[in-house]
């Protein structure tokens, strides 16, 4: 069995090979193209089949298993949305600062995917008095970042959800709220699929920011984002 000191270059480059076979939701079957991308992590490190390759961080884990399983248009969008997060997760377990690593997920979400719901619902909704709380809502989220900055936006969007696109945006606030209330960053990567309902787009920016914030934390697994630079 591969042992978490031998992750190497070699298997990162093994990874990327069958993330980018694509991906699909769920944990799927031992076969490129046909797996979640947790498995594929497993796979590409001889791993038995399932999606606790026990080298990524527990919570690190159960976001991207949110990510993978949501709505994505293919197992291509997928495989291309996650493929970086794919590598850059590597190593993490008992090396990445849970706590803290939560913490920048759910002000993420709030910053970030939070108001763009609200303002895609301001755009669509006919009200010039809601379309205003609206927008006074995402801007109050950009600058706290708060969990009460999410519930009152939530709140604001409830309020206006005579229109679809608010209804998405009080979900969206909602998903965050919950995350930062209860500290399941499973939530956030909800706020980030109700953000947008161009998914693909919405939730391959959410991975990338994540990206970003194992970056910053020195996370193992990013000295090999490299091997994206490539596409697939």
């Amino acid at each position: 069995m591969v042992t978490e000191m031998e992750i190497t270059r070699e298997i990162a480059a093994k990874v990327l090979e069958v993330v980018d076979a694509g991906l699909v939701s769920g944990v799927g079957n031992p076969v490129p193209g046909q797996m979640c991308v947790e498995a594929a992590v497993c796979y590409a490190m001889g791993l038995p089949h399932g999606d606790d390759p026990y080298t990524v961080s527990t919570v690190l884990r159960a976001l991207k298993i949110r990510l993978n399983d949501s709505t994505w248009s293919s197992a291509r969008s997928r495989a291309t949305g996650l493929r970086r997060l794919a590598v850059a997760q590597l190593g993490s377990q008992g090396v990445l600062d849970d706590t803290e690593f939560g913490r920048r997920v759910v002000e993420l979400a709030i910053r970030k995917q939070v108001p763009i719901a609200l303002r895609a619902a301001a755009k669509m909704h006919p009200s010039k008095k809601q379309r205003a709380k609206l927008l006074a809502a995402a801007a109050t989220c950009e600058r706290q970042g708060t969990r009460q900055a999410a519930d009152d936006a939530a709140h604001t969007a409830a309020d206006a959800a005579a229109y679809a696109a608010a209804d998405v945006a009080a979900d969206a606030a909602y998903a965050a709220y919950a995350s930062a209330a209860y500290g399941d960053i499973d939530y956030a990567a909800y706020a980030a699929e109700a953000a947008d309902m161009r998914n693909d787009r919405s939730l391959s920016e959410f991975a990338e920011d994540i990206v970003q914030i194992l970056s910053d934390m020195n996370a193992p697994g990013c000295v090999w984002l490299d091997l994206t630079d490539a596409k697939p």
